[in-house]
């Protein structure tokens, strides 16, 4: 007997999500020459010291380049960052190894998989990881469980207020 699964296909891509993106750091780059040498503006980019989140310095100097968003295919992102700097390709090949100080140069590939799916498989196209790996990419895999995540944030939660209440405990007296 077949049984049909609670969701279909659909429901079940709409919960998971992708994020894909090539970053250049190294802890003295300047972003801005990497814009320059290669002519692309970064989606967000940082040098040592500077605040890049609400209150968050960079630990180092980045350059970074989005695949787009989260519920697109990782192969659609990937293609995409490949045609943003395929008019630029000898340019940043030529760099990532003559800039000393460039200390990573990576395509992120973060995923989460769908909750119901105990075993997820992705498969990576050959040529395209290689359009990559030879201009001196490396691949870099995250790989999210939501469960975990919830879990974190719930503990992070439930400290906070645990913290607010016993902060108005103490302004009341």
């Amino acid at each position: 007997m077949n049984m049909k699964p609670k969701t279909n296909t659909k429901q079940r891509k709409a919960r998971e999500w992708r994020l894909v993106h090539l970053t250049i750091a190294g802890k003295y780059l300047n972003p801005e020459r990497i814009t320059e040498t290669v002519g692309i503006l970064p989606d967000s980019r940082g040098k040592l010291g500077e605040f890049y989140r609400k209150n968050r310095k960079s630990k180092q100097g980045f350059w970074s380049l989005e695949g787009g968003p989260t519920t697109w295919r990782i192969e659609t992102q990937m293609k995409r960052i490949l045609q943003k700097i395929s008019p630029a390709k000898n340019k940043l090949r030529k760099l990532i190894e003559e800039d000393k100080t460039i200390r990573q140069v990576y395509l992120k590939i973060a995923f989460a998989p769908p909750r119901d799916v105990p075993n997820a498989c992705y498969c990576f196209d050959a040529e395209l990881i290689n359009e990559f790996t030879s201009m001196g990419i490396d691949i870099a895999l995250s790989i999210q469980i939501i469960e975990r995540w919830e879990k974190i944030f719930a503990d992070v939660e439930a400290k906070t207020s645990k913290r607010r209440r016993r902060g108005q405990r103490v302004g009341k007296k």
